[in-house]
């Protein structure tokens, strides 16, 4: 975890939103044995689009969800697909706000083009670094250790097939998958879990090689 915070980002000048979906994009690419793959990537909407928006008053998510399609190159190694899932994700205007708009509040033309798209199968979200949260409460404040009860209702419609959450807690990084055992086998799942694993490791063990960095058109 600590390599991924802090060796890998300055090589290629990425994120770690883009290494964990590079290495995401690949386990799923190989899991369907297709070149490119397309996912929902789910955020906190709260972006900074103008210099006079004031969120400060404001609690809670506002949640910006969007599908990307991510092409998979093969063969390059993981230099060469951490570089092309971050120029395929700065490509996506304004981290994808205007989809919604598009999709909800555009003329008739593009809210009907976009509600007859397929609806991407998997959705992911990277929650952030937690430990730097926390140690912003204030004196006082902490994480609740009860239980928070269900999530959703078991009578509700699942939007997606499989869910992909991260984020770092207690100094590790922590990535919970969901999916419906009337879809997928724990088995399928787990082999899939732990593809992204390895590619994960990987684009981590390129980036601390002396020879890996470079600049890439963003």
């Amino acid at each position: 975890t600590e390599a991924l915070l802090k060796d890998v980002p300055p090589v290629y000048r990425t994120h770690v939103n883009d290494v964990l979906l590079a290495a995401l994009g690949e386990a799923l690419a190989g899991w369907t044995g297709s070149d490119s793959v397309v996912i929902d990537l789910e955020g906190h909407g709260r972006e900074e689009i103008a210099d006079d928006l004031d969120l400060s008053r404001t609690v809670g998510w506002f949640t910006a969800l969007f599908p990307v399609r991510l092409e998979i190159p093969r063969g390059g190694g993981p230099g060469e697909l951490l570089k092309a899932v971050k120029e395929q994700l700065r490509a996506v205007p304004n981290r994808g706000l205007g989809y919604g708009l598009l999709r909800y509040l555009g003329d008739e033309e593009a809210r009907s083009r976009l509600a007859s798209q397929p609806a991407p199968e998997v959705v992911f979200n990277y929650l952030g670094q937690f430990d730097e949260a926390l140690a912003q409460l204030p004196a006082g404040y902490r994480p609740a250790r009860e239980p928070r009860g269900p999530e959703r209702s078991p009578a509700a419609r699942r939007s997606h097939s499989i869910e992909v959450n991260g984020g770092i807690a207690g100094g590790r990084l922590r990535v919970q998958w969901t999916y419906s055992r009337a879809l997928h086998s724990r088995e399928t799942v787990q082999r899939v879990g732990w593809s992204f694993v390895d590619a994960l490791r990987r684009i981590i063990e390129h980036c601390r090689a002396p020879e890996a960095g470079g600049v890439t058109p963003s």
